[in-house]
């Protein structure tokens, strides 16, 4: 058999546009780079043939799949022992783990998290957290290495793993958390953290002391407030994070020695406290949102606020309603944890008191959201004596305004409606139109939203922070810390703005972090197995990053923009392009605007539209407006925004121009301080990763959509992870399946030499690959060894486990071609014998048949004889028989009448009977007929309401999909917002039991039967 038919059942993976990839079957290779594979489709249950080329794939190999012996689906627990590891097999492991209902899988060091959308018995349990924590924790026996084989793959072996290597190893941990929205990162935090609290006390030994009880508390109970003022409904979720957080919990660790003589393997950390830092909130909710989703929960909550609460907090509140407000306009109720709106300010209120904020302080938080309700509702219309002018008609909406700020009306109108122009040492008042109004409006609420959040979080951090809260604070050196990020994941939409832009470039430096740390890990595994890991060549991120924040990259550029007198978008573009010519991960293609250029990011190149990246990265707010919050009699607005009109003056005087001082405030410039302080922190720390994935944008269990799950597992770096771990040897197998699955490739001697190494599996490798591999030479790689063998595992060089795959193919087909003589054999030789024994029956027929003439003859003649003997005694009789004649003529007709009368009643007796016996065989027969017809219509009537419900469905995606994309398209103000009303059609079914009638030919044959 040639090598192309050795090959033929190969089991691979192709890459689909609509699925990301599917299973398939080789079927053969040509000599065209090309092979012919037989496709399935596991949702559809059906199989295609296609031909795929091959030099679309790595190597120019298809990927393998990881089958067993009988070509079973190989699933693990931890991915990384899957004998072939890449995209494809990564994808199909969590898609069968999910399936089973397994959230979590294991790579490595790294946890994938996928959302179940449903709430599974007992993975959360005490029980449950009890075994992580004595199994990883306090459990001594065997390695570290060891524990995470012992128990299944959970966020509880990251918490568990990180609060040992605070408490044993010493080191500061972090945990990342990173996913798309609606993957579950929040929620993953908030688990982490409630295990983490949870841990001391557990040992018991280790009890809980009572003095932190009231931190922990305080610490978990605080974090609905970050959901309440930082979460918002989104098309993709309903609890979504509009913002990234960075939680420091803070331990008190036991130093080891004094663990050691109090008889305790695992010194005692005790949570001591928290500190919070966020990133980027997404000020343009506050002002406006895309229908069906809403602004910050805060907003409804307090609009759903007790009348009595609302009457002593601002009598403007009392009888208002959602769609009372411009900036929350009328929406569907909504409940987050089951919890309605009202309900929600209740539990943010309990939490305000916990972290202090109450009484004259929660009036003072809450009266300014309603200064950002009301600055909504201004309507802003040209002055009639000047077209150049505006003037604020909503007079009463004003009032209230300037009745909450504690200011005069007419104040607020001139900073609402003027703005001061600086020359020289003069001043002038300038007018504004109504869209410079408006945006100015528009800014001066996000600002005092923004400036309200940020105190929070300080309010927060002071209330929960262990150098102000912690009792025994003083006698801490220093804290113990893990760090939990939650942080938004990889972003690329059809228009992609200055927020994705900024949210990117904050993944592409935890990318470059994850990946490092993943090379780390390459290298403790190859020196734990003993092999030399060499030169290994691996794409990183270090030129994007260059890009965004060199010196003369995309952030300085933006802010030499934002400096200039006419600084725009396009311009910026245009610099960025010329600047940066050399930089191949910079996209410029031809169609390209004037303000669009893209990026190739590690998760794929992503397409930006520049236009008001220019604004957005100023983020200024008019003097004018700094000026008159100052002034207002709310304690929060007026503090807060003095601090930042003195920022904005506090800067550097040497600079030209106060170029400095401007790109300072820049909102790229402090984003990227953010986050060199963030890897900062980060950097020196142990970093463990959690990648969510949300199976399927419908939000329904146990589905996973292949094509979004191959994404996001692409923008989490878990597949640039697999490249970087398999870089040199794409392939790992244990010594064990390796002797298992080649050693019939392996010669008589060979055989003879692996029996007697019986209990060296080492050895084993190196007699059986030596013999197998002595040829072969991976491409490029042609002066190395074709594997190395480890501890515990042999690796293999590219190429060579596809090439004892095709050996050990080809063996197989071989000992298939002598199984299938044999059979053809058998099968020939049980065909002659049947002939033979059909032959003999033919022969014994024809035997019976000649005897049978010759008997018959015989018999006639005999027959003939026996005839004449008696005629002749009949004629000797024929005299008597005439003179009884007339006697016998007279009994015989009165014979005749009387049988023939009797012969009458017997026949119509059995008629009758037979009619009963017939009716009664036929009567089951005829019921089950009718039962069948009934069913059939059924089952006919189900499949026209499943159709019917499919196409229903597939129309409501379609009408999704549209409304999503309008909705885009009218947050550029592209489209005027239209409402699409869906109907629902209702289909009546009627059901009517027919007749059964009996048919022409079951009459004849009753008929019959009864003759």
């Amino acid at each position: 058999m040639s090598s192309e038919e050795s090959k033929a059942s190969s089991s691979v993976y192709v890459a689909d546009k609509k699925h990301g990839w599917l299973p398939a079957n080789v079927v053969s290779y040509d000599e065209g780079g090309k092979a012919k594979v037989r496709v399935h489709f596991p949702d559809e249950d059906r199989t295609e043939e296609a031909t795929v080329k091959l030099s679309d794939y790595p190597s120019n190999a298809l990927p393998l799949q990881n089958v067993d012996e009988g070509g079973n689906f190989i699933v693990m627990e931890d991915m990384v022992d899957l004998p072939s590891l890449h995209e494809a097999a990564i994808l199909y492991n969590l898609k069968a783990r999910h399936e089973k209902m397994k959230p979590y899988t294991r790579c490595g060091d790294i946890v994938i998290a996928c959302n179940p959308f449903q709430w599974i018995d007992g993975i959360y349990s005490n029980e449950k957290r009890a075994e992580y924590v004595q199994t990883l924790i306090f459990n001594e026996e065997g390695g570290g290495s060891d524990r995470k084989s012992e128990v299944e793959p959970h966020v509880y072996e990251t918490s568990s793993l990180a609060y040992r290597g605070l408490a044993v190893d010493g080191h500061h941990q972090s945990i990342l958390v990173s996913g798309e929205s609606g993957a579950g990162k929040t929620e993953t935090v908030k688990i982490v953290m409630s295990h983490l609290a949870s841990i001391l006390g557990s040992e018991g030994s280790n009890p809980t002391p009572s003095s932190s009880s009231a931190v922990i508390k305080r610490v978990l109970d605080s974090n609905p407030l970050l959901e309440a003022f930082g979460n918002a409904k989104t098309v993709r979720n309903d609890n979504s994070s509009r913002f990234g957080k960075y939680i420091q919990l803070q331990f008190d660790v036991e130093d080891a020695t004094a663990a050691s003589f109090s008889g305790r393997a695992v010194p005692r950390c005790v949570l001591a406290g928290s500190n919070c830092e966020t990133y980027l909130l997404e000020k343009s909710r506050v002002v406006g949102h895309e229908d069906p989703e809403r602004t910050y929960h805060i907003f409804y909550q307090l609009i759903a606020a007790p009348d009595d609460f609302k009457t002593q907090l601002w009598d403007g509140l009392v009888g208002t309603k959602n769609s009372s407000f411009r900036y929350v306009g009328d929406c569907e109720p909504l409940k987050v944890d089951g919890l309605t709106d009202a309900e929600q300010f209740q539990k943010t209120v309990n939490a305000l008191a916990i972290v202090n904020i109450k009484d004259e302080k929660l009036n003072t938080l809450m009266r300014a959201i309603c200064t950002v309700l009301q600055l909504g509702n201004l309507t802003i219309a040209k002055d009639p004596s000047d077209d150049d002018k505006c003037c604020i008609t909503s007079q009463d909406e004003l009032e209230k305004l300037a009745g909450l700020m504690g200011m005069d009306a007419e104040e607020v109108t001139k900073a609402l409606t003027t703005r001061t122009v600086t020359a020289g040492k003069e001043s002038y008042t300038v007018p504004m139109k109504v869209d410079e109004s408006r945006d100015s409006i528009d800014a001066f609420a996000k600002e005092i939203y923004e400036r309200v959040f940020d105190w929070l979080v300080r309010a927060i951090n002071g209330a929960t922070s262990a150098e102000h809260n912690y009792e025994d604070a003083a006698d801490v050196a220093e804290f113990g810390l893990v760090g939990l990020l939650d942080i938004f994941g990889f972003e690329s939409f059809k228009i992609n703005r200055f927020e994705q832009l900024c949210i990117n470039y904050a993944n592409e430096k935890l990318q470059q972090k994850y990946t490092m740390d993943i090379f780390r890990s390459v290298q403790e595994e190859y020196e734990f197995e003993g092999i030399a890991l060499g030169d290994v060549a691996f794409s990183d991120n270090s030129e994007v990053l260059k890009l965004i924040e060199g010196r003369m990259g995309l952030i300085a550029i933006l802010n030499e923009e934002c400096v200039r007198p006419k600084g725009n978008d396009a311009s910026f573009v245009s610099k960025l392009k010329s600047v940066n010519s050399e930089l191949s991960v910079l996209v410029s293609e031809r169609l390209h605007r004037p303000t669009e250029f893209g990026i190739d990011h590690y998760a794929g190149p992503v397409k930006y539209n520049a236009d008001m990246f220019v604004q957005k990265n100023q983020d200024s707010l008019p003097k004018d407006l700094l000026d008159c919050a100052c002034k207002s009699s709310n304690d929060l607005i007026r503090t807060e925004l003095k601090a930042k009109a003195e920022a904005s003056t506090a800067a550097p005087k040497k600079a030209p121009r106060g170029r400095a001082k401007k790109s300072s405030l820049t909102v790229g410039t402090k984003f990227r301080t953010q986050l060199v302080s963030l890897m900062a922190h980060i950097s020196k720390t142990r970093t463990r990763y959690i990648r969510c994935i949300k199976p399927n944008p419908e939000k329904v269990p146990i589905k996973m959509n292949l094509l979004s799950s191959a994404e996001q597992l692409r923008c989490a770096g878990v597949v640039s992870a697999v490249t970087i771990s398999r870089v040199a040897f794409p392939n790992r197998l244990t010594h064990e399946t390796a002797v298992q699955r080649f050693r019939c490739l392996a010669s008589a001697e060979a055989r003879h030499e692996l029996d007697e190494l019986n209990d060296k599996p080492k050895e084993q490798i190196d007699v059986l690959l030596g013999e197998l591999l002595n040829d072969f030479k991976a491409k490029g790689e042609e002066d190395k060894k074709a594997y190395e063998s480890g501890k515990t595992r042999v690796y293999f060089r590219t190429g060579a486990l596809e090439y004892l795959e095709s050996e050990r193919m080809k063996a197989l087909s071989e000992l298939a071609s002598n199984i299938n003589k044999m059979m053809r054999g058998f099968i020939a030789r049980s065909g002659f014998i049947r002939m033979r024994k059909k032959a003999i029956a033919a022969q014994a027929m024809a035997r019976r048949a000649i005897a049978r003439r010759q008997f018959k003859a015989a018999q006639r003649a005999s027959i003939a004889v026996a005839n004449w003997r008696r005629k002749v005694l009949a004629k000797r009789k024929l005299k008597n028989l005439k003179e009884k004649k007339a006697a016998s003529l007279l009994q015989t007709r009165w014979r005749i009448i009387r049988d023939v009368a009797m012969l009458a009643r017997k026949r119509r007796a059995a008629k009758t009977i037979q009619k009963i016996v017939r009716g009664n065989q036929q009567r089951p027969k005829y019921e089950a007929m009718k039962k069948e017809a009934r069913e059939e219509a059924k089952v006919n009537g189900q499949v026209a309401a499943l159709q019917k419900r499919l196409a229903d469905a597939e129309m409501k995606w379609i009408k999704a999909d549209k409304a999503r994309i309008e909705a885009e398209k009218r947050a550029e103000g592209m489209v005027v917002k239209e409402d699409d009303e869906e109907k629902e059609e209702g289909e009546e079914k009627e059901e009517g039991d027919g007749k059964m009638v009996m048919t022409e030919q079951q009459h004849a044959m009753m008929q019959e039967s009864g003759q």
